[in-house]
């Protein structure tokens, strides 16, 4: 298992280009079930672990991890015993 920061985590996505990063925390035991999002996904994880789920595939994340998701493929997460803090690229929202 890595260790790794938020900040390190932010620098990572940064420097793939993104400006828009929300820190985010699942409790234990968490479990979103089958969904999808309108974006693409681009994730670090810095503490605990999350099981990302799709199609019949399995990734199974600790800190230091990294995963990318297309916009609308359908996934389910189920969070470990300790929860999970990961950094996430968000979608620029502009004004029209």
């Amino acid at each position: 298992m890595k260790n790794i920061t938020e900040q390190e985590a932010r620098v990572i996505l940064s420097e793939r280009g993104h400006k828009n990063l929300a820190t985010v925390t699942f409790p234990k035991n968490d479990v979103k079930d089958a969904h999808e999002h309108p974006f693409d996904v681009d994730l670090v994880v810095v503490s605990g672990n999350i099981k990302i789920v799709v199609a019949d595939k399995e990734y199974n994340l600790t800190p230091g991890d990294d995963f990318q998701l297309g916009a609308g493929i359908q996934h389910s997460e189920f969070m470990g015993e300790d929860g999970v803090v990961l950094v996430s690229a968000r979608p620029e929202i502009t004004e029209n």
